[in-house]
C-alpha cells in the first residue's frame, strides 16, 4: 500500500524554496503588523462594551432545526459507531497501522478532521459525543440521578484528560498500535460514562470530559450562534463573523488558561518533533533514554512536551502582565488573562489546519481500500476499491507550504483583531487600548515567525 511508506503529516518531496527562508518568514511577521495597524485605524475607536459588539443575522428558518431531536440522534449513531469501529478494528484488526480503521478513525477523522471542521461550521462534537449518546439512551430505558454533586474543580480533569490523550499520540510511542488505541477507548467510555451517573451527564461533560471542553472552544470560532431559553430550547439561530463568538463571557480560572495554552503547546510540539533540531535533540539525549527503552522514550518527549507547555503559559502571563501595565487601568488579572488567552484560538486552529493538511487530504484516503477487508481477514467486501491509490493533487509540497503560509498568517491576523477589541473592552480607552497590545503585538508576530518556522521544517529546503 503507497501509505505504508508515509510517516505521519508526510508530505514526500521537499519544496525548493524559490527565495531564502528568512524573507518568507519576516515577510509573514511584516503582514501581522500591518494588519495591527489597519486594525487601529479601522476598529480603534471601540471601547468599553461596544468593543465586544459584533454584528449578526437572524436566521429564524433554523431554529425548528436547532430544536428537533433527528440531527443529535443521528449524529449520536456515527458517534456510537465510530466508537465502536476503533474498539472493534483496534482489538480485531490488523497490527500494522496503516491498514487498521482505528487508527484513522482516532487520528484523522477525529483528532485532525473534525477539529478543523468544527472550527469552520460549528461544535459538531455537541452532535457526535458518543458517551452522552449512550447515556440518554439509558437515561431513556432507566432514569438515572447523580449519586455526587460534583466538586468545584473547574475544568482541570479536562485538562488532565486532554493533556493524558496528548501524551498517547505525541509522548507515548504506541499511538500506532491499534490495540493500545482501542484500550484507550475502552478505558476513556468507562471513566466518562461512570463520571455522568455519579456526578451527573452535565456536570461531568462540562467540567470533566477532554473533548467537550475542547469543542466548545472551538465552537465559540464557529459563525452559528444559537440563544436557549432556561429549559435549553432555541429561541434563535444567528449568522456571525468567524471568530467573534471568542468575544463572548467566559468563565475565568487558570484551568481554562491552562486548557488553551495546552491546545497550542501540543500543536507546537507535534510540530517540532519533526524538526531536525528536535531530532538532534532527541540523539544527543540517547545515552540517557536508550537504555529505559520505551520508558526513557516516554519520558523524553513528555518532559519535553511539559516543559514546553510551561514556556508557553510563562509568556503568555509575562505578556498579560505587560499589557495590564500599559493598559494603565485596575482589572482582575485572572479574568482579563482568561479574556485574552480565547483570543489565542485562532492560532491553534490554523495551526491545526496547516499541520494536518496533508495528513488529512493524502493519508485519509488510506481507508478507501481497507472498505474491503477492514480487519484484515482476507475479506473480499468492495473489490472496486481494494487496489485504491492516494491522490495528491492537492497536496504537493509547494501547495502545502503556501497553504500553510496562508493559513498561519490568515490565523494571526484574526487573533491581532480580537485582542484589540478585547482590549478596548477591558482597559476603556482607545490609547490605553492601544498601547497594551504592544506586547501582544511581539508575541503574534513571534508566534508566526516561529509557527512557520517548525511547519517549514520537515517539507521545505533553500535552493
Amino acid at each position: 500500500m503507497a501509505l505504508a511508506a508515509l510517516f505521519l503529516h508526510g508530505f514526500g518531496p521537499r519544496y525548493d524554496l524559490p527565495i531564502a527562508e528568512w524573507l518568507y518568514l519576516y515577510g509573514a511577521g511584516g503582514v501581522v503588523a500591518l494588519s495591527f495597524v489597519l486594525v487601529v485605524v479601522f476598529a480603534g475607536d471601540k471601547v468599553g462594551t461596544k468593543a465586544v459588539e459584533y454584528p449578526r443575522r437572524a436566521v429564524p428558518a433554523l431554529v425548528g432545526f436547532a430544536n428537533s431531536a433527528w440531527p443529535r440522534a443521528i449524529g449520536g449513531v456515527v458517534g456510537v459507531l465510530s466508537l465502536a469501529v476503533v474498539i472493534v478494528a483496534g482489538f480485531l484488526g490488523s497490527t500494522r497501522p496503516e491498514l487498521n480503521p482505528a487508527e484513522y478513525f482516532t487520528w484523522i477523522f477525529f483528532w485532525a478532521a473534525t477539529v478543523i471542521v468544527s472550527g469552520l461550521v460549528g461544535n459538531l462534537w455537541y452532535l457526535l459525543n458518543p458517551w452522552a449518546a449512550i447515556y440518554d439512551a439509558l437515561s431513556r430505558v432507566a432514569p438515572m440521578r447523580p449519586f455526587r454533586n460534583l466538586p468545584n474543580v473547574g475544568v482541570w480533569p479536562a485538562a488532565f484528560f486532554y493533556l493524558a490523550f496528548v501524551c498517547l499520540e505525541l509522548t507515548s510511542g504506541m499511538a500506532n498500535r491499534p490495540w493500545i488505541v482501542a484500550i484507550a477507548a475502552v478505558v476513556y467510555s468507562l471513566v466518562t460514562l461512570a463520571g455522568m451517573a455519579v456526578f451527573g451527564r452535565d456536570g461531568w461533560l462540562e467540567h470533566c470530559e477532554a473533548f467537550t471542553v475542547l469543542f466548545g472552544i472551538i465552537g465559540r470560532f464557529a459563525p452559528w450562534e444559537v440563544e436557549r431559553n432556561d429549559s435549553g430550547r432555541a429561541t434563535m439561530v444567528y449568522f456571525r463573523p468567524w471568530g467573534v463568538g471568542l468575544l463572548q463571557p467566559y468563565p475565568a480560572g487558570w484551568d481554562r488558561v491552562v486548557f488553551v495554552i495546552l491546545m497550542l503547546s501540543s500543536l507546537a510540539f507535534d510540530g517540532i518533533l519533526s524538526t531536525p533540531a528536535w531530532q538532534d535533540f532527541d540523539i544527543a539525549l540517547e545515552p540517557i533514554w536508550l537504555p529505559l527503552g520505551s520508558l526513557g522514550f516516554f519520558f523524553v518527549r513528555t518532559l519535553g512536551l511539559l516543559l514546553l507547555s510551561v514556556t508557553f503559559l510563562l509568556v503568555f502571563v509575562a505578556i498579560m502582565q505587560l499589557v495590564i501595565y500599559f493598559g494603565s487601568r485596575r482589572v482582575d488579572l485572572k479574568t482579563t488573562v482568561t479574556a485574552f488567552a480565547l483570543t489565542l484560538v485562532p492560532i491553534a486552529l490554523v495551526y491545526n489546519a496547516a499541520h494536518n493538511y496533508s495528513y488529512v487530504l493524502v493519508q485519509s484516503q488510506g481507508i478507501i481500500p481497507l472498505l474491503n477487508d477492514p480487519l484484515g481477514k482476507g475479506w473480499n467486501l468492495w473489490p472496486a476499491v481494494a487496489h485504491y491509490q492516494p491522490s495528491f493533487a492537492l497536496a504537493q509540497a509547494a501547495t502545502v507550504w503556501y497553504a500553510q503560509v496562508v493559513l498561519i498568517v490568515l490565523g494571526h491576523i484574526i487573533a491581532v483583531y480580537l485582542s484589540h477589541l478585547r482590549a478596548g473592552e477591558r482597559f476603556r480607552s482607545a490609547q490605553r487600548a492601544l498601547l497594551s497590545q504592544y506586547p501582544m503585538l511581539v508575541l503574534m508576530i513571534a508566534y508566526t515567525m516561529v509557527s512557520l518556522s517548525i511547519l517549514a521544517a520537515p517539507i521545505t529546503r533553500e535552493s
